[in-house]
C-alpha cells in the first residue's frame, strides 16, 4: 500500500490551513484492511464490495464530492479476504482516484453505460477471488445505503451464482465503531468550531429574524471557522419548546419574544460529522423553561458521568432517564437518548433500552436527553464525547445550565 506524496508548503506560507488534516497515514489504512480481513474470516465472508460514500471513503481513502452528487456513474471498492483490493470505477475518474487513494489497482469502464455500469467487471473479480466460504458481502443491513441501482445489485447477485451475496454491514459496523486518534481529532475540530459558531449567534440574530436567518447565520459562522459544510441544520422555535425536532424544510417563521429557539446541527469536515444542538431564549426565559432546561442539564450530566469503558449504551439511557423520572417526568416516545457518531451523523449504537453494546475506548457518543413539556412541546440538550481508557473526554464545550439569550 502507498499514499500519494505531499508537496512541501511554499516558503513563508502557513504549513497548515485552518481545519486542514493530512490524509490518514499508510499505517491507518493498513490497520483498517487487516481488521476487515480478520472480521471477514470470523464471519465467513470471502470479500467485501462497498459502493456507499461512507464505506468507500473509509476503506479506500478516496474522497470526492462528485460521485455522491451525480448518480449517473456508480463507484466501487472491492476488497477480497485474500488478494489485492481493486477500485472498480468509471474511466474518467482514474486520475482523481490515484491522487487520493492508497489503492492503485484499478478496473475501469467507459461510463455512463447504463446497460452495464461495471457489473461485468465486478462479477469477474468476485468469481475470480480465492474462495473458502462461497459468500461475498455487500451493504444490505440496518443503517446502510448503497451507491448503485438496486437493479444492478440484483443483476450482480445473479451473475455471481452459486456464490452467495451476504450482508456485510455487521463487518463494517465493527470496523467503524472504534475511532482512531486521527478520526477523533477531526470530530473534535468540528465540535469546537460548531461550539464557537453557536457562541457567536446571540450577536447575529434576535426577535424578528426568521428560522432561516438563524440557519444561515450558523452556516456562515461555522464555515468561517474552517468547516467544509453544515449539511444538517434544523432550527425550530416556539413557546415552552418546539413541536418537532426534525420536520419539513426550514421555515420563514419569525422569532418572537418569549420563545425558545432550538438549533440542531450536523456539521461535516473531511468526511466526519459532529452532532449536537444548542438552545436560545428570545429575551428572558420563562420559569417553566428555566426549570426544564436545568433538569435536562442534570440529565445530560448523569449520562456523561455514566460514559466509561464497560458500560453499555443502555446504561447511558438509564442514567439520563433516571434524572427525569425521579423528577416526575413521563418519558416521551423519542426512542433513544443519544447514539454513536463518526462518518455518519448518526451511527450505532443507540442509547436505548435493549442496546447492550459495551463501550470501549475510541467510541464517539452523543448524550441527548429530551423532555416533553406537556402536549406536543419538547426540549433537548445534546453533547459529544469520546470514550477513553479512564472514562471519557468531552469533545463539545457543555451548554451552560442557563441557556443563552437572544435580543428581544
Amino acid at each position: 500500500m502507498s499514499t500519494p506524496k505531499s508537496r512541501k508548503p511554499s516558503r513563508g506560507k502557513p504549513q497548515k490551513a485552518l481545519g486542514h488534516f493530512a490524509q490518514f497515514s499508510k499505517a491507518e489504512f493498513e490497520q483498517r484492511i487487516e481488521r476487515a480481513r480478520k472480521v471477514m474470516t470470523r464471519e465467513k465472508i470471502d470479500g467485501l464490495l462497498v459502493s456507499s460514500e461512507v464505506h468507500l471513503e473509509y476503506l479506500s481513502g478516496f474522497r470526492s464530492v462528485f460521485p455522491w452528487n451525480s448518480p449517473s456513474r456508480p463507484w466501487y471498492f472491492f476488497l477480497p479476504r485474500v488478494g489485492d483490493a481493486v477500485a472498480v470505477i468509471p474511466e474518467f475518474g482514474a486520475t482523481g482516484w490515484v491522487r487520493s487513494s492508497w489503492c492503485k489497482s484499478l478496473a475501469t469502464w467507459p461510463s455512463p453505460r447504463p446497460q452495464d455500469e461495471g457489473i461485468t467487471l465486478l462479477a469477474g473479480l468476485i468469481k475470480g477471488v480465492k474462495r473458502r466460504y462461497g459468500r461475498f458481502g455487500v451493504e444490505l443491513g440496518p443503517e446502510s445505503r448503497i451507491g448503485m441501482p438496486v437493479g444492478d445489485l440484483l443483476r450482480l447477485r445473479d451473475a455471481i451464482r452459486p456464490i452467495e451475496m451476504a450482508d456485510c454491514v455487521g463487518v463494517l459496523r465493527e470496523l467503524r465503531l472504534i475511532k482512531s486518534p486521527a478520526e477523533v481529532a477531526r470530530i473534535r475540530f468540528l465540535c469546537q468550531a460548531a461550539c464557537d459558531a453557536f457562541d457567536a449567534l446571540p450577536g447575529k440574530i434576535g426577535a424578528g429574524d426568521t428560522e432561516r436567518d438563524a440557519m444561515r447565520a450558523f452556516q456562515f459562522e461555522v464555515m468561517a471557522r474552517g468547516v467544509d459544510k453544515a449539511p444538517f441544520i434544523m432550527p425550530r422555535s416556539g413557546v415552552d419548546g418546539v413541536d418537532a425536532l426534525v420536520a419539513g424544510p426550514v421555515a420563514d417563521k419569525r422569532l418572537r419574544k418569549g420563545e425558545i429557539l432550538y438549533m440542531d446541527q450536523g456539521s461535516k469536515h473531511e468526511g466526519y460529522f459532529c452532532d449536537f444542538n444548542r438552545n436560545f431564549t428570545v429575551g428572558k426565559a420563562t420559569d417553566k423553561v428555566r426549570r426544564a432546561m436545568a433538569l435536562l442539564y442534570d440529565s445530560t450530566t448523569a449520562g456523561i458521568k455514566a460514559a466509561r469503558p464497560g458500560a453499555t449504551a443502555e446504561d447511558l439511557f438509564h442514567a439520563q432517564a433516571k434524572v427525569l423520572t425521579d423528577a416526575g417526568i413521563v418519558l416521551g416516545d423519542i426512542g433513544r437518548f443519544g447514539h454513536g457518531l463518526g462518518k455518519n451523523l448518526t451511527e450505532p449504537p443507540s442509547n436505548m433500552p435493549g442496546d447492550r453494546t459495551r463501550l470501549v475506548p475510541g467510541m464517539v457518543m452523543t448524550i441527548e436527553p429530551s423532555l416533553m413539556m406537556g402536549g406536543d412541546r419538547i426540549l433537548v440538550r445534546e453533547e459529544n464525547l469520546v470514550i477513553t481508557e479512564d472514562g471519557h473526554r468531552m469533545l463539545t464545550r457543555r451548554e451552560p445550565r442557563e441557556v443563552a439569550e437572544l435580543p428581544a
